[in-house]
């Protein structure tokens, strides 16, 4: 996957947490109005968002960075021992 499918997950994640957060903030009354950085609240939820939507981003980025490894290897692989590769 490339950066923008990473922006597009992580930004998608860091609005679904918000509205649930800020939903059940405004259910239990901490939240009156919008998430704002203006209230504890609201800096509480903005800050679980970012940083759920940087854990999402971060694991896309490390599966790419192991499935590069994975074909790199495999291509090393077949160039220095061509006498064990047979094509199928």
């Amino acid at each position: 996957m490339g950066w923008i499918t990473r922006r597009i997950a992580g930004s998608i994640t860091f609005t679904i947490v918000v509205v649930l957060l800020g939903s059940y903030a405004a259910l239990q009354g901490w939240l009156v109005g919008g998430v704002s950085v203006f209230t504890t609240t609201g800096l509480v939820i903005l800050g679980i968002a970012a940083l759920c939507s940087l854990a999402v981003t971060s694991r896309m980025k490390e599966q790419d960075r192991e499935k590069k490894a994975w074909k790199d290897w495999q291509e090393y692989y077949v160039r220095a021992y061509p006498q064990y590769y047979r094509p199928r």
